[in-house]
């Protein structure tokens, strides 16, 4: 089977299909151990806050998955950020993979996800009222964060990071989206050459009301560069 770099972008519903393709390379496979990186991150920016950490952390996870790459494992499924610079050097014979969601329902997703596992006090208790925040525009850009490598809240140039995103987009192999799972699923197995088993992690519980129209072009707006990002991967032809 051919060697796999997956790129898990959060609440896009890569867990499932993840797991699955490192079962099928059970004897070749790694992820990203989330409390080393964590770990790592305060080792070297103890200080670091907010944003900020965010980024330390995944500056961190780079390192961990570079570490990988050199070990030679066959699959690799984690929450990591597209490098250009790996993907021409350490995996440029790696086939990238990665899933994709629908930028507004992702968002909301994101946030309710938050809620459930990771409460804070300080986040507030409404997606109305959250909307205003400042981390409201954070998880708003994952696409931007993931194939660009910034979010919208540090970036001087969102136009031109939307532009690397779609760049980096087009050098994968396949690209599936949520709402499609069964053609991301034959696309996989394209690419593998072998079916890979059904699961079933981190399931959302039953459906939200439906959001009121002011707070879905509210969401529209935060999630302007991802919405332009995911409608680009959608026209191209490994995009199933």
């Amino acid at each position: 089977m051919p060697c796999l770099l997956y790129i898990h972008v959060p609440k896009c519903g890569g867990s499932s299909f993840g797991a699955a393709l490192r079962l099928r390379y059970a004897y070749s496979q790694a992820t990203i151990d989330l409390r080393r990186s964590r770990a790592m991150q305060k080792a070297r920016a103890p200080f670091a806050l907010g944003e900020d950490r965010i980024v330390a952390e995944y500056d961190q996870r780079d390192r961990l998955l570079a570490e990988l790459l050199k070990r030679g494992k066959h699959c690799i499924a984690a929450h990591v950020r597209y490098d250009p610079a790996l993907h021409d050097t350490l995996a440029r014979d790696r086939a990238w993979i990665t899933l994709l969601r629908e930028p507004v329902d992702r968002f909301v997703s994101h946030y309710r996800y938050l809620q459930r596992k990771h409460p804070d006090p300080k986040r507030p208790d409404t997606l109305e009222a959250f909307l205003e925040t400042p981390d409201a525009a954070r998880i708003a850009s994952q696409y931007l964060f993931y194939f660009a490598r910034v979010s919208q809240t540090l970036c001087s140039d969102v136009p031109a990071a939307v532009r690397a995103a779609q760049e980096a987009l087009g050098r994968f192999a396949l690209i599936g989206d949520l709402s499609r799972p069964a053609a991301f699923a034959r696309g996989l197995r394209h690419i593998t050459g072998t079916p890979l088993p059904v699961l079933a992690r981190n399931r959302a519980p039953a459906l939200a009301p439906a959001l009121s129209p002011g707070v879905t072009a509210r969401i529209e707006q935060l999630c302007a560069a991802d919405i332009a990002i995911y409608r680009h991967a959608q026209g191209l032809e490994v995009s199933v």
